[in-house]
């Protein structure tokens, strides 16, 4: 008695195709709860493409504005240029400090414009006063 080439001898499973379903998930994680490679367990999309480098605009950036500080007589000014130089060197090489040395550059850029502001105003609200305390001294 013969049930039919290629089973066995048994009756195939109700429903179609036999067997087992696939694994959900392409399979089952290793032992420790790692979370899959990129492409999953058995591989995937093949190897993939190396990170983009480091942008380097921040730091150009931050290089022209902390010359035109420098310009400007700015002393902190002098620290940013030296660190946003850093930053573009070190920039493909280690991007974690370039973006540190960016950062402390825009800063020092920051603090040195505010000092700016607040001195010129301190400066005009001088002069201010000194006309409005003897306003003979200036007619012409």
């Amino acid at each position: 008695m013969s049930y039919g080439s290629g089973t066995g001898g048994y009756f195939p499973p109700e429903g179609g195709g036999g067997g087992y379903p696939p694994p959900p998930g392409g399979g089952h994680p290793p032992p420790g709860g790692m979370p899959p490679p990129p492409g999953g367990w058995y591989g995937g999309s093949g190897p993939q493409p190396p990170p983009r480098p480091a942008g380097q605009g921040s730091a150009i950036g931050a290089l022209i504005a902390n010359i035109v500080g420098l310009c400007m007589c700015w002393l902190l000014a002098l620290v940013g240029v030296v660190l946003a130089i850093v930053a573009l060197t070190m920039a493909a090489s280690n991007p974690k400090a370039a973006r540190t040395c960016t950062i402390i550059s825009w800063v020092l850029f920051g603090v040195g414009t505010l000092f700016w502001v607040v001195l010129l105003f301190f400066y005009g609200a001088m002069g201010v006063f000194t006309v409005l305390e003897d306003p003979s001294v200036y007619t012409y």
